[in-house]
């Protein structure tokens, strides 16, 4: 399956897409509101098939008859998702569903089927970059600028509106992009860290930087401007889009640096290693810095760039002691504290750089827990220059598979 996402231009017939995601909006309430009312009543919730049933009777009642505006399929949608978001709560103990604004509902998905896609021929000469297509949703005609060919059929159509009242649509194909890199024959273990976001086994440091922190001056005169506007006016509504506008700014810059370094990292290693980390427990202790840097989203990306580009990640135990063990010997630093970024082994003598242990020892135990090898640290003069990885059969066959 492959995802495109593509922005619809600014036209006025984008009012009636509002309007379906607004009672999108208002459905989703609905059934909150009901569930807990059984809960209430009877102790216990609506299942999926009971609640797409009375959907159905609403739809037929005069009262709610602006409900059958929407394709239907999309408002099943949106009844599945929240059951599904019910029983998560139950077995993964997450937070119950919240009531939302119906203006801040963001999204609805149709079938394929149901959205078809054609190229727009256009009578002059089209200064654009791209091909302009138009896709048919709910009876209209929506244009956008297809950065992409589309290379299968189409199966679902994900429409999307951001803070800012833009919309997106994503469309899903039954098609699977491969893009094989080279095979360099290299395995590197890498370890996470807020002063470097990620330290390679063989010393090299990927710096993140920082954009929350960078746009942190002017998010805080948008929001000092937005809070003096009066509440319900013309000039409270173009701020809170400026600070909206700051928050996607934060947001493109980061997604893009994550897309780049995982490209990067899968066209210069075959194996990746990585440490499952506690991000909440993190993010309690650290703050702000945990949730700029956004370890999970840049592992997602990194992962989906591996599938596509024949590379393989794997990821560690999260109690197996990667920081304070020296990866020579093997010594255990019970006094190695979060401010010592060097230390030195009172074992084997050797000098070491604390993030580029930790990225050796998880090296070193994804090799063992994997089978696919042992690695031995190169020490000169007391200090770590390199490491020689002994390959099994099992790592010479995963690094060859592709070749």
């Amino acid at each position: 399956m492959r995802n495109t996402k593509n922005k619809l231009f600014h036209d006025k017939i984008l009012k009636y897409l509002h309007n379906d995601l607004d009672i999108c909006g208002i459905v989703r309430n609905h059934f909150i509101a009901l569930c807990m009312r059984y809960k209430r009543r009877y102790g216990k919730g609506l299942s999926y098939s009971k609640m797409s049933a009375h959907l159905t009777k609403l739809k037929k009642l005069e009262k709610y008859q602006h409900r059958n505006i929407p394709y239907a399929w999309s408002l099943q949608n949106v009844v599945k998702r929240l059951a599904q978001s019910f029983r998560e709560m139950k077995t993964h103990g997450r937070g119950h569903p919240k009531f939302k604004s119906c203006k801040k509902h963001k999204g609805m998905t149709f079938d394929g089927i149901h959205a078809p896609v054609e190229k727009v021929l256009d009578k002059q000469k089209n200064e654009r970059n791209h091909p302009t297509y138009h896709i048919r949703l709910n009876g209209c005609w929506y244009r956008f600028a297809l950065h992409r060919e589309l290379k299968g059929q189409i199966t679902q159509v994900h429409v999307t509106r951001d803070a800012l009242g833009d919309m997106y649509i994503t469309l899903t194909e039954d098609y699977t992009e491969v893009k094989p890199e080279p095979k360099t024959g290299k395995a590197e273990g890498f370890d996470m860290g807020i002063k470097d976001f990620l330290t390679g086994s063989d010393g090299h440091r990927y710096t993140s930087p920082m954009f929350y922190k960078q746009n942190a001056n002017d998010l805080a005169k948008a929001q000092k401007a937005h809070a003096r506007k009066v509440k319900g006016s013309n000039n409270r509504e173009r701020e809170r889009k400026n600070v909206a506008r700051i928050h996607k700014k934060t947001e493109n810059q980061r997604t893009d640096h994550h897309w780049k370094l995982a490209i990067e990292l899968c066209q210069k290693f075959d194996i990746l290693f990585f440490e499952n980390l506690n991000l909440q427990g993190m993010k309690a202790l650290f703050g702000k810095p945990v949730s700029d840097l956004a370890f999970g989203e840049f592992l997602k990306k990194l992962k989906h760039q591996s599938n596509k580009r024949n590379r393989f990640v794997f990821t560690i135990g999260r109690w197996t002691p990667t920081t304070k063990c020296c990866c020579v010997c093997g010594h255990k630093n019970e006094t190695l504290t979060l401010s010592d970024r060097d230390w030195t082994c009172r074992k084997c003598d050797t000098h070491l750089d604390r993030d580029q242990n930790a990225a050796l020892n998880i090296l070193k135990e994804g090799l063992a827990s994997f089978g696919l090898g042992t690695v031995r640290p190169i020490v000169l003069l007391g200090k770590i220059v390199g490491y020689s990885v002994e390959a099994s059969s099992s790592l010479l066959k995963s690094t060859n598979a592709f070749a």
